[in-house]
């Protein structure tokens, strides 16, 4: 039995002893497990002994002279807007005059700025903004009627996954006159 014990502790004085220390006090034991939890580095609310505490400007300036201090005016308020706020902002903007065109190309009274809108959609291969816009080239709503660029873009559509888009292409195909049609070259990039 004491030749067990002896074997127990002696192992479990090797897995104890096994890692060097690094840390003599408290202090530096805390240190420790907060660099443990953050990756290698200390958070700004751990005060470094090896730093000096720089509270005023001058003590900056001696510690640190090559580096430049800029005045920061004490009056100007700190804008505390949330970035990502601004950015949803942004996009629910987008989203609505996105909306606002579709609705202007569906009551008819496309405009510019409504064709400039459904025109940076299609461009980015929107499906949506392309049956659009190959639905006005067709009808010649805020365009001027173009067969063949219809056909083109509802081919475009079918190609970016749009349902019912080649039955479309191939009415407007109908629809073209024998000119129209023997000048159409293979599908459009």
């Amino acid at each position: 039995m004491n030749k067990y014990l002896k074997i127990f502790f002696t192992l479990l004085a090797i897995c104890f002893c096994s890692q060097t220390a690094h840390a003599v006090g408290l202090d530096e034991i805390y240190r420790d497990l907060v660099r443990d939890d953050n990756k290698g580095y200390l958070p700004i609310f751990v005060k470094n002994r090896n730093q000096p505490e720089l509270l005023f400007e001058e003590d900056f300036i001696k510690a640190y002279p090559q580096a430049e201090v800029k005045d920061i005016p004490e009056n100007k308020p700190v804008s505390l807007i949330d970035e990502r706020k601004i950015r949803e902002q942004q996009r629910l903007e987008e989203l609505k005059r996105w909306k606002e065109a579709v609705k202007a190309v569906k009551e008819n009274r496309v405009t510019p700025v409504e064709l400039e809108e459904i025109d940076r959609y299609a461009d980015n291969n929107d499906p949506k903004a392309v049956e659009i816009k190959a639905w006005m080239y067709a009808r010649g709503i805020g365009v001027k009627q173009d067969l063949p660029e219809a056909f083109y873009l509802y081919q475009k559509a079918a190609s970016l996954g749009v349902k019912n888009a080649l039955q479309n292409a191939a009415l407007v195909y109908k629809s073209m006159s024998r000119f129209q049609r023997e000048n159409l070259t293979s599908f459009k990039k």
